[in-house]
């Protein structure tokens, strides 16, 4: 009798309790990991003044996909001569650029490898480094307008 009452307890009253996550709470955490990781970095860059008429292009933001191809890249270009300068922003790239890549694989997105570290000129590091936190800057302000196509591959 008492191991009736307590399966019945379990089944009813139990579920209310405890709630397992689903893969849509699953999903909708991982979005949101991103995006804030995102914000963040944002706020990072925006400890440097940069100049508002730097010239550079953004990679269209089509998907998981393509998202993990273009901050790997991004995660690069701030690397090689700026790693000491902007260390905190190089750790926010590649972190989000690792929760991307981890959630677009639960998602059974193709995924391409980690794009190699080229050798970038080192002439003008000053100039090279507003170049590269203008262009991460833009990225990451287009990526959190297109938050949608995180549920894309």
């Amino acid at each position: 009798m008492h191991i009736f009452l307590a399966l019945l307890y379990v089944s009813l009253v139990a579920p209310g309790c405890s709630r397992f996550l689903t893969k849509r709470d699953s999903t909708r955490n991982s979005i949101q990991s991103i995006i804030t990781i995102a914000k963040i970095t944002l706020v990072h860059i925006k400890m440097f003044p940069l100049d508002p008429q730097i010239e550079t292009s953004t990679p269209s933001i089509e998907g998981l996909t393509s998202i993990c191809h273009d901050l790997g890249h991004l995660e690069n270009e701030l690397q090689n001569p700026f790693t000491d300068v902007v260390g905190q922003i190089v750790a926010d790239v590649s972190s989000l650029e690792g929760r991307v890549r981890s959630f677009a694989l639960t998602m059974d997105c193709p995924i391409q490898a980690r794009p190699r570290g080229e050798t970038s000129n080192t002439n003008f590091p000053d100039s090279r480094l507003q170049l590269t936190l203008t262009k991460v800057q833009r990225y990451l302000d287009e990526f959190l307008l297109q938050e949608d196509k995180l549920k894309v591959c």
